[in-house]
């Protein structure tokens, strides 16, 4: 089933919304997950668990990633520009060479993200509820 979503959801993204369906996994279960390299562009993960998910080099710009929980995945090299990762966790998520640009950062917890540069966070939108790790500004 998962397949199918991610399948039709490449469509949609490819074809501009002609074809295929946008992404809808609110709430959804997808720990251990495997979606490396998958096309997640606006999808709708709003509160999924994303725990010890394999995002690798995975494109989820523009997502709704609000109140998911990232803790133990992979997302080295995947591109979370434009996302809205508030109240997000990304405890002990592995984030070397993760794109953030003008992510939304309000609440999230990324103190124990690993492999993460405070350029990384230089262009997203943070408050004073974003945590971050011990010596990032």
């Amino acid at each position: 089933m998962l397949e199918k979503i991610l399948e039709d959801h490449e469509l949609w993204f490819r074809t501009k919304g002609k074809e295929g369906d946008r992404a809808v996994l609110k709430g959804i279960d997808l720990s251990r997950a495997v979606l490396r390299n998958a096309c997640l562009v606006e999808a709708d993960l709003m509160g999924a668990c994303l725990q010890h998910a394999d995002l690798r080099g995975a494109d989820l710009r523009g997502a709704n990633l609000q109140d998911a929980d990232f803790q133990g995945a992979r997302l080295e090299e995947a591109n979370l520009e434009e996302t809205d990762l508030i109240l997000s966790n990304l405890n002990d998520a592995q984030m070397k060479n993760t794109r953030l640009d003008g992510a939304y950062l309000h609440g999230a917890d990324l103190s124990g993200a690993r492999g993460l540069v405070p350029a990384q966070v230089r262009e997203c939108y943070t408050d004073e509820s974003t945590r971050l790790p011990n010596g990032f500004k």
